[in-house]
């Protein structure tokens, strides 16, 4: 389960390569969840579009978007 850190992100290319790096940290069979809340903060909307969020989400991680000012 993911530990509900804030991540500061400026690109999708980066939201990509943190969810990389969390989904590096567990040995996964299809099928198996990890759960917990992520936390992004982000300034540009295309960070959004991130072509790995959906894999994320399917393996019952919510992601929390917050907008920076």
């Amino acid at each position: 389960m993911l530990d509900g850190r804030l991540y500061d992100i400026r690109t999708a290319d980066e939201l990509d390569a943190q969810i990389r790096d969390i989904l590096a940290l567990y040995f996964l069979e299809p099928g198996d969840q990890i759960g917990g809340i992520l936390y992004v903060d982000y300034a540009d909307e295309s960070v959004k579009q991130a072509s790995l969020v959906a894999m994320l989400e399917d393996r019952g991680v919510r992601i929390v978007w917050c907008k920076s000012a």
